[in-house]
């Protein structure tokens, strides 16, 4: 299991039939698990949580997904029966893993194993022979199932040279048939084991899984999509292997299911018609192959069924294709076609150069690819680092939001609990974006926490930080708008310090009033000494936002008109305010990162 608090299974979906069944199947676990509701309630959600999405739901979608719980969460697909026929394009997003509705009590306590487990990899003898045969024996236990299918589909990715979309439905039906395997099969009994075998040929790819259970029919598994099996909570898993893969077939007990996919057509293939024309017009008698490291594949042959007769053939030249192998060109004895023959080699070559730029580009989209996802974690990283305004909601209406334009982004909101009661509100604007701006957001949070655990007053506390943050802002040549505020409850004041930021304001029923800065933002010039200012503060609310949040659509319209209007409809509540802030803003060509804090205690 993941360190810290005990794991809870969440369940975002409107419909109350699915959070009961979720609640009665998890009672079979054991200990059965905390089981929550996420649907119109704030709900801090731990790294340790299951989290189940109803994928009917409008807001199933993995950017809101990922927003609202992060990129790291553990987000399982809940598909309806209804939905059992959209399987496949529902798993083609970044879920983790899936469950079926009506629930299986079992394959929920088997989901919820896999993914509480301990996170270190099993030991695995993964054998492959020296005609490629690929086997494996494992324990019959859940804890095995990620590691054998990661195992397997890279053997086979190597093996049979498997294309993306075919890697990713070898992934999934082998997934399943595993877990079958062990979930229906040879069970968690002692000693009990699962077999998995991949055998690549001239036809594709056989994957089968056995197990050392009794077997079972599966012309009697009803179809999910039908009348009489949608509502049935078994035969979804066989509806997915049929619908993944190439093909399915079983043995006669049914305890051994063979998965069948069609290899992926070799891209060069697609010159096999102008040789063969080339054969025909020439009279010449040419192979090409392509060479990998273990073996060849033959990619056009004119010699037919009298093979290489004669005097020996001439390897007239080889290519390079990169990570993918070489062409090699063997024809018949120059001195019977040298000409032809030479015009061939020109061509091939040509072909050879274009496949090889096009495994170039192919090996540069899949870093790049790496590089998103890479990113990606760490802008989940990123946005972990701001508290939570669910944390201080005991001190009062408090609601923050932050939304880098890229992966990574430069604003920034912190929250800190003072004594007496007090609230320390503080917002940031680093002036670049990306991940230099990102660095400097995360150095600038340590100082936040070293300063304001030193330091009581808003202008010390950006004295503190002035002096962490100088010399970094220096060396990247940025700078940032940072305001900090104090809220005390008790002496019913605001004091704030505002280096340069211009986009805070101090809303009530008096109307709006701007907290202009009183000092350059930090790292543009040299600061002796940060000044601060106080308000008087009862039953008023604090607001701040960045600049992405104050570009808008209406030119002749200003942010401190927006935010008038919003007190001229009594819009006090902050998260309704950083609410309609967000929504005013929401433009998908947007360049600018977004951040907003507001508070009222």
């Amino acid at each position: 299991m993941k360190d810290g608090a005990p794991a809870r299974i969440l369940v975002l979906s409107s419909r109350p039939d699915i959070l009961r069944a979720v609640t009665d199947a998890a009672a079979g676990i054991d200990p059965p698990p905390e089981v929550r509701g996420l649907f119109g309630r704030p709900l801090r959600v731990r790294p340790t949580d299951l989290i189940l999405v109803d994928i009917a739901e409008p807001r199933a979608t993995m950017p809101y997904l990922h927003r609202r719980f992060g990129a790291a969460s553990v987000l399982v697909a809940l598909i309806d029966g209804a939905w059992v026929d959209r399987l496949g394009s529902a798993l083609a997003e970044d879920w983790t893993d899936y469950l079926f509705h009506p629930l299986n009590a079992a394959e929920l306590g088997f989901v919820w194993r896999k993914h509480t487990s301990p996170a270190e990899a099993p030991d695995l003898n993964l054998d492959v022979d020296e005609s490629g045969h690929i086997r494996v024996v494992f324990p019959s236990h859940v804890r095995y199932q990620r590691a054998v299918v990661e195992r397997v589909v890279v053997a086979c990715r190597h093996l049979a040279d498997l294309d993306r979309e075919t890697a990713f439905r070898l992934r999934v039906t082998l997934g399943e048939a595993v877990a079958n395997a062990i979930l229906y099969g040879s069970g968690d009994r002692p000693g009990a084991v699962v077999r998995v075998s991949a055998k690549a040929d001239a036809e594709g790819l056989r994957v089968t899984v056995s197990d050392e259970g009794s077997g079972f029919d599966p012309d009697a598994v009803p179809d999910p999509v039908s009348a009489e099996g949608i509502g049935r909570p078994r035969g979804r898993g066989l509806f997915l292997l049929r619908q993944l893969a190439d093909g399915v077939s079983f043995n006669k007990t049914g305890n051994r299911v063979t998965l069948s996919f069609r290899g992926a057509p070799d891209p060069l293939v697609r010159i096999e018609p102008l040789l063969r024309r080339f054969a025909d017009v020439t009279g010449l008698r040419f192979r090409l192959d392509r060479l990998f490291e273990d073996g060849s594949r033959v990619l056009f042959d004119s010699w037919g069924d009298d093979g290489e007769s004669g005097r020996p053939p001439e390897v007239r030249e080889t290519w390079p294709l990169g990570d993918a192998g070489r062409l090699r060109l063997v024809h018949e004895p120059a001195s019977r076609g040298d000409a032809a023959a030479t015009l061939l080699a020109g061509w091939i070559g040509a072909v050879a150069e274009g496949e090889h730029s096009r495994e170039r580009l192919l090996a540069r989209r899949l870093r790049r690819e790496r590089v998103l996802a890479e990113l990606e974690i760490a802008r989940d990283l990123q946005l972990k680092l701001l508290p939570p305004p669910e944390d201080f909601r005991d001190l009062g209406r408090i609601a923050a939001r932050c939304d880098p334009a890229l992966s990574l982004g430069g604003d920034f909101y912190y929250l800190v609990r003072l004594a007496g009661g007090c609230l320390g509100v503080m917002l940031g604007d680093v002036s670049s974006h990306g991940p230099s701006a990102a660095l400097i957001m995360a150095r600038t949070l340590s100082a936040v926490v070293l300063a304001t655990g030193v330091e009581a007053e808003p202008a010390a506390v950006l004295d503190a930080m002035h002096g962490q943050l100088r010399a970094a802002l220096d060396a990247t040549e940025m700078y940032m708008t940072l305001f900090y505020g104090v809220i005390d409850p008790g002496r019913g004041e605001l004091r704030y310090a505002n280096a340069g930021h211009p986009y805070a304001y101090l809303l009530g029923p008096d109307g709006v009033r701007r907290l202009t800065a009183l000092d350059p933002p930090v790292g543009v010039a040299a600061v002796r000494s940060y000044r601060q200012t106080r308000l008087p503060f009862a039953g008023d609310t604090l607001l701040a936002f960045t600049d992405g949040l104050a570009e808008l659509s209406d030119p002749l319209e200003t942010p401190d008109s927006r935010v008038r209007k919003r007190i001229d409809r009594g819009d006090l509540d902050p998260e309704v305010l950083v609410a309609a802030l967000f929504a005013d803003s929401d433009d998908e060509m947007r360049l600018d990162d977004r951040t907003a804090v507001a508070a009222s205690l």
